[in-house]
């Protein structure tokens, strides 16, 4: 028999979408750990590419005297075909997991651990328990190896609460589900289960085995074209749907209800008169699903989203996955704050006071906003701003600029802070802090990604107009993209563009298409709008600027953060507005990417309070 299961699990085999089957399993002793695929799964597009509603079913076999702790379920999706050497123009991109899976984040403690499932409350904000608290979390990453490092890989971790108080891993069985983008191709599903258990008070472990050596179920699955099924609604609410599963009030079964009562006799009894005086005061309450709005707490949001002006802010909220119901601020805090989550990501919105901007505004917004929220990890300002064309940068309205560091700078230089030199060159004096690590390194894969495949970004505009109708003008407009000669000033009586010397525009490299492209390089900030084509190329050259704009400054010196700008105009005197709802959903799409490219782990392991960090001279 223990030969026929190694066999059975060294070998691939097809998956029959027909029928549950298990993906993986594993066990110790009498305790078993399974992962199956359930046939409610659905083959469809999600924002018109081909995609896959995986719907799993986690089981969990205890029998009396054995207490799961913990358990970690983990699937990784590869592509069953390598790519031709040397040919990056065939490779395909395989199986990615999304943004949309769940349940993704839920927690709670134990009410009265008699009644099971069908009392538990949410952990109070300070102290309680530990061993009465229980919780479930999503992760997604991508895999050892793969140089793309797009997310191929889920893992569901649960941490139990002490026996007799289970109230996830005792029940029989727990749903989960994600949604895969894939190219039609074939690709195989593989299983990884690790755990913990407790058995009269002593510990033992799964045994943790080496990614070469770990047993696992290879599963071929071959995608099934669906192009008129759109998964778009399914999977915008599969996170809320499976946590308001998990999380519904159960009737506990009669024999897990005497196997909880054995357990609890072994217990001293000291030590359980004193659970039972601490459950006695407690009120049990229904937990609420984290889709609503009581789950969710001020340490739950670690993002926070400036854009300066109304219209940008229109483009951010756009891009939200779920909004969330606002938590107060500080007394003292004027700003006016959007919650809501983008991926596995909650993220706090906010705009500067109209008609006033600038580093200093940008600054003082940031302030009160980590006053009232100290648990936010880092900033990303994103907005429009004003391009600096050239031979080496084939830049144009619409595009992204995003800040990087370069040439000993952090990614942001304030222009208006320095000093002018004797040769007619402009001398920044002290430097501006770079953003974190983490969101570096996340920058860097998709510029890897845009490489190889091109930008993605696109789809969000694409999702924002179908989910928003009514933005129509976020959308490209029709108006020329035109560049004059510097030296060519914008007509004092010209309404716009449409007077001006068209003999006097510049003739530019063609695009093969309309698309928006992104550019990282350094961000010039000030508190004033460049609108002289002849300074921007002056300091353009002496500094390697690409960009230009107003606030980032004042953000940079004292918080951790990331500018995002779309091109509206060439920071010129030919300025108009047609560009500029356009620019806004350009840099807030790119934003969106940034986070459901970026891992939650690397934001959790970035320091919570920004204290004694380093300022200009």
């Amino acid at each position: 028999m223990p030969q026929r299961v190694a066999e059975y699990r060294e070998q691939a085999r097809d998956l029959i979408q027909s029928h549950p089957q298990s993906l993986g399993f594993q066990s110790v002793d009498k305790v078993r750990i399974d992962c199956s695929f359930m046939p409610s799964s659905q083959w469809g597009t999600l924002r018109t590419l081909p995609a896959w509603l995986l719907h799993l079913r986690l089981q969990f076999s205890q029998p009396t005297g054995y207490k799961l702790a913990n358990a970690k379920i983990e699937l990784v999706f590869t592509k069953a075909d390598k790519p031709p050497p040397g040919d990056p123009s065939r490779m395909k991109l395989g199986p990615i997991v999304t943004s949309y899976f769940g349940p993704k984040t839920v927690h709670g403690e134990v009410a009265d651990p008699k009644r099971g499932a069908a009392a538990f409350r949410p952990p109070a904000a300070e102290g309680g328990d530990e061993l009465e608290q229980w919780a479930l979390r999503a992760y997604t990453w991508p895999i050892e190896g793969d140089s793309t490092g797009l997310h191929r890989r889920v893992e569901w971790i649960v941490r139990e609460a002490r026996s007799p108080y289970q109230t996830l891993l005792h029940r029989d069985q727990v749903s989960v589900g994600l949604v895969l983008e894939h190219d039609l191709e074939p690709f195989f599903v593989a299983v990884r289960i690790e755990g913990e258990l407790q058995q009269s008070r002593r510990w033992f472990r799964f045994p943790r085995i080496a990614d070469a050596e770990q047993p696992s179920i290879s599963v071929r699955v071959v995608p099934c074209a669906n192009p008129a099924h759109t998964l778009d609604d399914l999977a915008q609410h599969l996170n809320q749907t499976l946590t308001a599963q998990l999380v519904a009030p159960q009737s506990r079964p009669a024999n897990s209800a005497k196997r909880a009562q054995r357990a609890e006799s072994e217990e001293s009894e000291d030590h359980a008169q004193d659970e039972r005086a601490k459950r006695s005061r407690a009120e049990p309450v229904e937990l609420p699903s984290p889709a609503t709005p009581g789950s969710r707490r001020s340490e739950d949001y670690a993002i926070g989203w400036i854009c300066p002006l109304p219209v940008e802010l229109a483009a951010a909220q756009a891009m939200l996955e779920e909004t969330h119901r606002p938590l107060p601020a500080e007394r003292n805090d004027p700003n006016n704050y959007i919650f809501g989550s983008i991926g596995m990501h909650n993220v706090i919105i906010t705009s500067l006071p109209a008609g006033v901007y600038g580093t200093t505004s940008a600054a003082t917004v940031a302030a009160h906003m980590q006053a009232s929220f100290p648990d936010l990890k880092f900033f990303l300002m994103v907005g429009i701003g004003g391009g600096v064309p050239s031979e080496e940068v084939n830049l144009r309205l619409g595009d992204i600029v995003v800040s990087k560091p370069k040439l000993g700078y952090g990614g942001v230089v304030q222009y208006d802070y320095g000093k002018a030199m004797a040769d007619g060159n402009f001398q920044v004096t002290g430097a501006l802090n770079k953003p974190p690590q983490a969101l570096l390194a996340t920058l860097a894969r998709l510029e890897a990604e845009d490489m190889v495949n091109g930008s993605r970004f696109g789809r969000h505009l694409e999702d924002m107009i179908t989910r928003h109708p009514h933005m129509s003008l976020f959308t490209r407009p029709e108006e020329d993209d035109v560049l004059f000669e510097a030296e060519y000033v914008h007509p004092m009586t010209a309404a716009d563009c449409s007077e001006c010397d068209h003999a006097r525009a510049l003739k530019r490299i063609s695009r093969s298409s309309d698309a928006p492209k992104v550019h990282c390089g350094l961000i010039a900030s000030g508190n004033s709008v460049m609108k002289d084509a002849m300074a921007r190329d002056k300091l353009a050259r002496s500094l390697g600027i690409i960009c230009f704009e107003m606030e980032a400054a004042g953000l940079m010196d004292s918080f951790p953060c990331l500018t995002i700008r779309g091109i509206c105009d060439y920071a010129d005197s030919h300025k108009n507005k047609k560009w500029q709802s356009y620019a806004a959903a350009t840099a807030a799409a790119y934003a969106k990417e940034l986070l459901c490219m970026l891992p939650v782990r690397q934001v959790e392991l970035l320091p919570t309070r920004i204290e004694n960090m380093p300022v200009r001279p």
